[in-house]
């Protein structure tokens, strides 16, 4: 028997938005899309939630630097039990800034990057819509 044959599957809940911003400060690590020449693109970044805002540096000469300042990008933090087949997702939608990473005081909106370098830049997205949802075992 295949994995899937008898499998009933799980039953998707939409989320409520507060739940989606515990769910976005829970994780340190989720993932941007944007649109660059060749299409769409997505990359893990680790990042900060204050004051409904999503922050996360990057270097000035990076190409994510030279995509999203002004434009529409989505961000996207989950998380999955595998043993239980289950899991959750949210999802934002927003128009991304580029700040300077000295405007944000430590402790106070400033990430910390996990990547070394310089990341003098703060990529900073301030949401149109959060949405999110369970899927929950059977």
């Amino acid at each position: 028997m295949g994995r899937d044959e008898g499998w009933n599957g799980g039953r998707l809940v939409e989320m409520t938005t507060e739940e989606c911003w515990e769910l976005l400060v829970s994780r340190p690590v989720g993932r941007v899309a944007y649109a660059d020449a060749d299409g769409l693109v997505v990359l893990p970044v680790n990042h900060s939630v204050t004051d409904q805002m999503i922050r996360f540096r990057t270097s000035p000469l990076s190409e994510l630097a030279r995509h999203v300042d002004g434009q529409r990008v989505g961000f996207q933090v989950d998380g999955t039990d595998d043993s239980h087949e289950s899991g959750w997702s949210v999802l934002v939608r927003g128009r991304a800034a580029l700040t300077d990473v000295d405007l944000h005081e430590r402790g106070d909106g400033r990430p910390h990057s996990w990547v070394g370098g310089n990341r003098l830049l703060v990529v900073e997205i301030k949401p149109d819509q959060v949405t999110g949802r369970r899927l929950l075992a059977t």
